[in-house]
């Protein structure tokens, strides 16, 4: 293995895959709640902060209210909280404050709301790529990488090609995860992807984790 680190290899896979992906960032280290992903990427998307017009939105409970809600219908705030029965009166009131001031909602009077925003603009990415890096620990991988499955469209273990002769390919064929095999004497990697689309994405958490991403880049390029 060359005393090559993961910390290492996640840096060499960051160049080698922004280009496969055809996207100009990764993101390390990201958490849409389901587990820390040693790389994420937007793959042909390139990010640009004067396409994004709005205050990404990085509070679950205020983006599942957004979600929720149909575009132009005009709703009291008694059938908001119908919405978000586990928020209390003051943090729904804190989070229809968010939406209204970053114009995805309009205030209409002093208790009634409309969504001014399609669902469609929330999902400005159109694809998420999660990646869990480890040297040669494919079964701890496999397990990181199927929790990434909640928020991306497709999931991967990136892993030393030299450590293939140990993995039971049946294991990633049957959680639908992808493999990337790196190889240290070249400094190349072979892709083995998804068999199939991914199932277990949930909308909601998806969408979340785009917002996550937009608002991390943003906070690089300010």
């Amino acid at each position: 293995m060359r005393n090559l680190s993961e910390k290492t290899l996640v840096q060499k896979l960051d160049k080698i895959l922004k280009k496969e992906f055809g996207t100009n960032l990764a993101f390390h280290e990201f958490s849409a709640g389901y587990g820390i992903a040693d790389l994420v990427f937007a793959p042909d998307f390139s990010f640009r902060k004067n396409d994004i017009k709005r205050t990404p939105l990085t509070d679950f409970n205020c983006l599942n209210l957004l979600i929720s809600l149909e575009k132009g219908e005009i709703y009291s705030l008694d059938q908001i909280r119908d919405f978000s029965p586990s928020l209390d009166i003051q943090n729904l009131k804190k989070n229809l404050n968010l939406l209204v001031n970053n114009q995805y909602m309009k205030k209409i009077s002093a208790n009634s709301y409309v969504k001014i925003g399609e669902k469609d603009e929330l999902n400005q990415i159109k694809k998420i790529i999660a990646i869990e890096v480890k040297l040669s620990d494919h079964k701890g991988g496999l397990v990181q990488a199927r929790r990434y499955q909640y928020f991306a469209d497709e999931s991967y273990l990136a892993i030393l090609k030299e450590a293939k002769k140990n993995i039971d390919f049946r294991e990633f064929n049957k959680y639908n995860i992808g493999l990337i095999l790196f190889d240290t004497a070249t400094n190349t990697i072979e892709i083995k992807s998804p068999k199939r689309r991914n199932q277990n994405n949930e909308d909601n958490v998806s969408i979340f984790a785009k917002q996550m991403m937009l608002s991390r880049f943003l906070s690089f390029s300010s």
